[in-house]
């Protein structure tokens, strides 16, 4: 525990995610003139990168844990290429559980330490080179948050870190909005606090992606 009883839980932490994952991928899709939107959905994924290394740390089945996100990734592609192009587009594993998977793979590397940490570094090469969502950046958040677990001020110093690395690689400041992220993770006080049912944050992500693809279509027609 962290804080003690006082904070935000990790349950509070998924929601939140969640509700900027929603509010961004509206603004992306529907409401592309309001840059505060896509802003507000910067916060989702360094939120999801530390709550996948706190899954990593509690689980106790580390390939159960990967295949769920593998079962997952593969269910979501269609959702997220419809969502994104509108179409099915040629190239796979561009959504964003196929990253997740990546990072979980090499967080548990890096936990092995030595050549544990080579091999996280070769996945977060090849994460940027295969054209995954947030390449080597994603795979950086997701080591540094499993070393900085217990370190609150740490974890958000790597947050900005990695992300002012990230947009400089970019050429961009779009991503530095996740910046702010580091607010309700300094808050986060170790508990789980009340979830929903087990796979309602897994589902959610392409049950979405589809719903709005199909608004898209609908308003389109």
């Amino acid at each position: 525990m962290e804080n003690g009883g006082i904070g935000v839980t990790s349950a509070a932490l998924q929601w939140l995610a969640l509700v900027a994952m929603l509010i961004d991928h509206l603004g992306y899709l529907f409401f592309p003139g309001i840059p505060l939107l896509r802003a507000v959905g910067r916060l989702s994924f360094p939120i999801f990168a530390f709550l996948l290394a706190e899954g990593l740390a509690y689980t106790a089945n580390v390939k159960r844990y990967a295949l769920r996100l593998w079962a997952f990734a593969v269910f979501s592609e269609v959702p997220y290429q419809l969502f994104t192009y509108g179409r099915l587009a040629v190239l796979p594993w561009h959504n964003v559980m196929f990253e997740l998977l990546l990072m979980l793979a090499a967080a548990w590397l890096a936990q092995r330490g030595g050549w544990g940490f080579l091999g996280a570094a070769g996945i977060a090469v090849a994460a940027s080179a295969g054209g995954f969502m947030y390449g080597a950046y994603g795979v950086a958040l997701a080591v540094c948050f499993t070393f900085t677990r217990k370190k609150p001020w740490l974890r958000a110093a790597c947050l900005a870190a990695c992300t002012a690395a990230y947009c400089f690689s970019r050429g961009s400041l779009f991503q530095v909005w996740a910046i702010l992220a580091a607010a309700p993770l300094l808050l986060y006080n170790g508990q789980r606090g009340r979830r929903g049912p087990r796979y309602f944050f897994y589902g959610f992500y392409p049950a979405h992606l589809m719903l709005l693809a199909l608004a898209k279509l609908w308003l389109a027609a």
